[in-house]
């Protein structure tokens, strides 16, 4: 079984980072909690650029990586972070075990 994994960096305006923070803290809590197929759910602020970071994420297998963006807390972060002014690069692998 491949396990797959996704690493989103985001930037956003500093001001805005508090809002980001947040919801991802909500989201990461909640992945770790009620998904049996997250291996790892991680939220980095970068030091070098204010307002970067990435959202860092393993899981079990495409089917739980699929499955996790039905889940209502990842509907709930992006309801969260819908006013501000986000870019996000998504890089999308499979993760070495």
């Amino acid at each position: 079984m491949t396990q797959r994994a996704v690493i989103a960096k985001f930037e956003l305006k500093p001001d805005d980072l508090g809002i980001l923070v947040s919801a991802a803290r909500n989201e990461l809590r909640a992945a770790r909690e009620n998904e049996p197929g997250c291996l790892r759910f991680d939220v980095l602020v970068f030091d070098e650029q204010e307002g970067t970071g990435a959202v860092v994420a393993v899981f079990a297998d495409q089917a739980a990586f699929d499955e996790h963006r039905e889940y209502t807390h990842v509907k709930d972060f992006f309801d969260a972070i819908k006013d501000i002014d986000v870019s996000w690069t998504v890089h999308r692998g499979n993760a070495l075990v």
